[in-house]
């Protein structure tokens, strides 16, 4: 009697730890999900953040790389008038610069990829982790180059299609051959110590 109580506890307890692994073990993406960079300062523009500990993969990337206007101002609607758009700019120092809230708004988790199918946040169940509502991109994601200097020089990263626009050429350039192939082949080697 005592060494079926024994068997069954041990049974149990296995079945409980066997479904806590595969809660825990798998997490799903969280590609598209908001995040935040920590900084006080707005970017220039792109801006990969690692580790962004409110994401699954500590990645966390701004992905634009909007034209900041060039004249002077004295308030935030003198650069929203000159660039044409509200609220991406704000007005500092009598310069324009994007906005840290806009930044915030339209920063998102990402990952490391090989292909846009590693963007799709899909678990094992197939369910999406992030929903349309929760993020701020709204046509997708596909994997590309991000950025030619820094950690992640040339890797490959989860992009909001949004975004892409002004990432058109860098991924060519990111081959061997390319622009910035040897510079980001001397980042890694000098990361590497």
């Amino acid at each position: 009697m005592l060494i079926n109580r024994v068997k069954s506890s041990l049974f149990a307890s296995a079945m409980l730890f066997a479904g806590a692994s595969l809660l825990t073990g798998c997490p799903q993406g969280d590609v598209g999900a908001p995040c935040n960079h920590g900084s006080v300062e707005p970017p220039s523009s792109k801006l990969v953040t690692f580790p962004a500990l409110s994401c699954s993969d500590l990645l966390c990337v701004y992905g634009e790389e909007p034209t900041v206007p060039n004249g002077g101002c004295s308030t935030n609607d003198d650069c929203d008038n000159m660039a044409g758009e509200v609220g991406v700019f704000e007005c500092a120092n009598s310069t324009c610069r994007l906005s840290l809230d806009y930044v915030l708004e339209r920063s998102m988790c990402s990952k490391t990829c090989t292909s846009d199918a590693d963007c799709n946040n899909s678990s094992l169940n197939n369910r999406p982790a992030v929903d349309d509502e929760e993020t701020a991109c709204e046509s997708g994601f596909s994997c590309t180059v991000l950025q030619r200097l820094g950690q992640f020089c040339c890797q490959k990263l989860c992009v909001c299609n949004d975004d892409l626009n002004s990432l058109e050429n860098l991924e060519e350039q990111c081959q061997p051959g390319g622009e910035f192939y040897e510079d980001c082949l001397d980042d890694e080697m000098t990361e590497a110590g």
